[in-house]
């Protein structure tokens, strides 16, 4: 591990389970680029940004390529203790994938795949989870309908954070859905969870 990756880990390792979930993560799970992007983005709009590339002053992340999943959470982890603090780390990574959604949609692929988020509820759940088959190549999300008003989507083998950076995601997606819909996510496990919408 690099040395200043090294010291992001460390920043981070008291606070979350980052070095126990990096033994997880699958040598081939990766991400798009466009989601470090957001983290870059979202660093730049809260005025961290500086303190961020001094710990990964050589990043030069595309968007469409695929990256180590490995690379994005400890970025991911150290942005968010950067937003918040070391110690709020999980609602930095919260507010930081608050932005995954629009990132995605203004992307070369988003503008090809979804071209505009749908304000209701159900399509916009279908969307999120195309736009994810197509920028993640690891874990499965699938959607149950439990009545005309509420779903749930499940998570299986999700090795990002479920309890904030998923959820911080799902908060940023449905933030303007007609009628305004309710996120309620529980983890299973570590990686096993499931959020149940309701307008």
């Amino acid at each position: 591990m690099p040395a200043r990756t090294s010291h992001a880990v460390e920043l981070v390792a008291p606070h979350c389970d980052i070095l126990d979930r990096l033994r997880y993560v699958p040598p081939s799970a990766s991400i798009r680029g466009l989601f470090f992007q957001n983290v870059e983005a979202q660093l730049e709009a809260a005025g961290k940004i500086d303190a961020y590339r001094a710990y990964f002053p050589d990043d030069r992340y595309a968007a469409l390529p695929y990256y180590p999943l490995h690379e994005f959470l400890v970025r991911l982890a150290c942005g968010g203790a950067l937003v918040c603090s070391p110690e709020d780390v999980h609602a930095g990574m919260r507010a930081i994938t608050r932005g995954n959604a629009t990132t995605f949609v203004q992307s070369l692929l988003g503008r090809a795949l979804v071209r505009l988020l749908s304000r209701d509820p159900v399509r916009l759940t279908e969307q999120g989870i195309a736009a994810r088959r197509q920028s993640h190549n690891y874990g499965r999300w699938t959607i149950a309908r439990l009545s005309p008003s509420s779903l749930q989507v499940f998570y299986e083998d999700e090795f990002q954070w479920i309890e904030s950076a998923v959820v911080g995601a799902a908060e940023g997606t449905y933030a303007t859905c007609t009628p305004e819909v309710s996120l309620e996510t529980v983890l299973h496990d570590r990686f096993r969870g499931v959020t149940t919408l309701r307008w």
